[in-house]
């Protein structure tokens, strides 16, 4: 949004082959402008963002959006629309350069009020880059409607003031589905690439999640629920899949942990003391078909998925005779071992491998 209207963006539909991931932050074109285009999930789901930009800087971020989609050979037009409003309806009279969209992408309201409720109820987060007064008000709306809100710090304008507001207001009104690490990164300042800000929207807009865990819940549950805390810290809440979070009372666990899989690009598997437990009988569960880690497994190695096995504590690797035919490629990967010495750093080392899964090669 600028002197004269509000955005909200949704990405334009893909033309040709499908893309697994969203473009990567260096392809911006400069390092005040934003590529919508990065906001396309893997599986095809919208996401939608209002975008509060002043002045200049909003001609160079829709220009941008419009150049980025082209290179990429999308319809910017499909994924681009502006809420528009005159600037003295919203109490500006100076109005900087602007961006005009095509009348195609143009939604006229009448007043702010209007303009408002149609932001909020259209997109799905609120980027604030530079601002004038007022911009404190709608991050507040933005908030209160359960929807994330990212100021840029160092864009200059309102977007400053909105910044260190919500960080003095955290313990009240916290950013919905951002941690207050995650929201910190905001302040570092983009060079040659818009910075942790896609990371930040995919981690709170994702329609499905990237990274899926598996794990044996009386053996590694405890490492688990850790290692999804430091992937969360990284990704977003909404980018990575565990059990105990990720499945609704009364669902159909196979029929849920089965659409996990098949949605994520990544499985992180813990193999810890318990993971050849055995049944009553003393048969490993591994070999009942029945089996929810067995299921798992086998549905992440069908499926071709990226895997990660990490052992944990001294648990040792599984014999190849041990596990089902099935399961035996599991020992085709390299498996490092994670304990509380080593954590930090195998944990980081996880989050860089996930991360070049996840981000596309810009060649």
């Amino acid at each position: 949004m600028h002197h004269r209207d509000a955005r909200a963006a949704e990405p334009p539909p893909r033309h040709g082959a499908e893309s697994a991931t969203p473009p990567p932050p260096s392809a911006s074109p400069a390092p005040s402008s934003f590529s919508r285009s990065e906001f396309r999930s893997r599986n095809h789901r919208r996401f939608s963002a209002a975008w509060e930009l002043r002045g200049c800087s909003d001609g160079y971020a829709a220009r941008a959006f419009w150049a980025e989609c082209l290179r990429q050979g999308l319809a910017p037009e499909a994924g681009y629309q502006q809420l528009w409003l005159p600037h003295f309806q919203r109490g500006y009279f100076l109005p900087g350069e602007g961006f005009a969209a095509p009348v195609e992408c143009t939604v006229r309201l009448s007043d702010y009020d209007e303009w408002i409720e149609q932001a909020i109820g259209r997109a799905g987060a609120a980027v604030m880059i530079g601002g004038r007064s007022g911009s404190l008000a709608i991050a507040r709306r933005f908030i209160d409607a359960g929807k994330p809100v990212l100021p840029i710090p160092f864009a200059g304008g309102e977007s400053r003031e909105v910044f260190h507001e919500i960080l003095r207001t955290w313990g009240e009104a916290p950013v919905p589905g951002l941690s207050q690490t995650q929201f910190l990164s905001l302040a570092v300042p983009w060079i040659n690439s818009t910075g942790p800000l896609a990371r930040l929207l995919l981690g709170t807009l994702a329609a499905q999640a990237d990274i899926f865990i598996s794990y044996r819940r009386a053996d590694t549950g405890m490492a688990a629920g850790r290692l999804r805390d430091d992937l969360i810290e990284h990704f977003g809440a909404r980018r990575v899949f565990m059990d105990l979070h990720g499945i609704d009372p009364s669902a159909d666990w196979r029929e849920t942990i089965g659409a996990a899989i098949a949605a994520c690009k990544v499985g992180v598997v813990l193999v810890g003391h318990g993971f050849m437990a055995g049944d009553a009988q003393g048969r490993p569960r591994l070999w009942d078909e029945g089996d929810v880690l067995r299921f798992e497994l086998a549905s992440l190695l069908a499926g071709q998925k990226r895997i990660l096995p990490l052992l944990v504590d001294d648990a040792p690797l599984p014999a190849e005779d041990a596990l089902p035919e099935a399961l035996r490629p599991l020992l085709r990967y390299q498996t490092p071992r994670i304990d509380n010495a080593n954590w930090q750093a195998v944990s980081a080392a996880v989050v860089r491998a996930i991360e070049a899964v996840l981000t596309p090669s810009s060649g």
